[in-house]
């Protein structure tokens, strides 16, 4: 069965972003939150900067007249830096105090509050914020809205105590959402999903884009029957869908996109389901982590005991893992690979998804 369409006590399906840890009420802005235990930097490698601490960033190794800020995870980039040093053309419009970062046909604003700046990429918004501090007058933001949206890698040296930022061009495509709503007395549901335009192929885009709608389409009518034939919730409350995305890696001719959806149907909280899709937008196949590392098929005796070590010395982990699989759950994005499962698949619910990132040259794939 599709893993989209798949039903069990509760709607496990998949398209959204992010969800977060813990308890939840069944309330449209809570998605659970995940976590990642696997895209750390090895042990050794750790920044040996503290909170607060500047960080010397360069672009290609070239410094750049700005720092950058230690923050609770990630550097912090001031705003002024990304848009002089980096290039990438910033907007500000102070009466609906938001900040659009732009390049070429990729699109972020970021609203910034107490919590953090929540951002909305080409329509789509990210369910979890990211860090933001105003120093000075000075706003900043964390590097993961260039990494993750902007097509930037990035790379920590001298202990951590210099960032280093490389752009890289992302394809000329333009990438849109689009959005399905539905509100019935027994539940709400809401799925934001993409639409690919501009490739050469036409075919390409019409299958890309016939598969990523069909996907959404088909979660929200499995939640409306759910819904009708399972309500009321052992709470009385309305059941709740919600479908967001990202796109993870956008260069090179291919297309990374990780889908997740959530479903409360009463109980403490709801459940999250994640789904990676790869595609190679010269004919819109959807690819195999086999097909997207094929120049090493062995990159299994890589990963696999890689993971099982972090696993193991996670605290609660459910015994279990041997290998990842024929067909694991996979995404692109910097320069690598990120393997992930699903919550309860080796560890308690509070880990979220566990991740694990393989750069391509540890794969073996220059």
């Amino acid at each position: 069965m599709n893993k989209f369409t798949k039903i069990t006590g509760t709607l496990i399906a998949a398209l959204v972003l992010v969800a977060q840890c813990g308890p939840l009420a069944p309330d449209a802005s809570a998605l659970p939150a995940w976590r990642s235990i696997g895209v750390r930097l090895p042990q050794g490698q750790q920044p040996a900067v503290q909170e607060g601490q500047p960080v010397k960033i360069t672009r290609q190794g070239k410094s750049l007249k700005q720092q950058g800020l230690q923050g609770r995870e990630d550097v912090l980039v001031p705003l002024e830096l990304i848009r002089k040093g980096l290039k990438v053309k910033v907007t500000q419009d102070p009466g609906a105090n938001t900040y659009t970062l732009k390049k070429q046909n990729m699109t972020v604003t970021l609203q910034p509050s107490d919590t953090g700046a929540k951002a909305i990429v080409n329509g789509s918004t990210q369910v979890l914020p990211y860090e933001w501090k105003v120093v000075n007058g000075e706003p900043y933001v964390s590097v993961k809205v260039l990494t993750d949206h902007l097509g930037f890698t990035s790379s920590r040296k001298e202990a951590g105590k210099t960032l280093d930022l490389v752009p890289h061009r992302l394809n000329d495509i333009r990438i849109e959402t689009r959005t399905i709503e539905k509100n019935i007395p027994e539940a709400s549901i809401k799925v934001e999903y993409p639409q690919v335009g501009g490739l050469r192929s036409k075919e390409a885009e019409r299958k890309i884009n016939a598969l990523l709608q069909s996907r959404a389409e088909n979660f929200v009518q499995a939640s409306l029957k759910e819904a009708k034939e399972n309500q009321p919730s052992p709470n009385g409350s309305p059941y709740e869908y919600l479908g967001n995305y990202t796109v993870t890696y956008n260069r090179g001719g291919l297309l990374s996109i990780l889908e997740q959806t959530y479903a409360y149907t009463g109980g403490a909280h709801g459940i999250s389901f994640r789904e990676g899709l790869t595609f190679r937008l010269s004919d819109g196949k959807l690819l195999t982590l086999d097909e997207v590392l094929r120049a090493n098929p062995g990159f299994r005796s890589i990963v696999n005991p890689a993971i099982a070590k972090q696993l193991q010395a996670t605290e609660g982990y459910f015994g279990g893992f041997e290998t990842i699989g024929n067909n694991p759950d996979f995404y692109l994005k910097e320069n690598g690979v990120v393997i992930f499962f699903q919550l309860y698949d080796y560890l308690p619910y509070v880990f979220g998804f566990p991740e694990f990132y393989f750069s391509f040259p540890e794969l073996g794939i220059r």
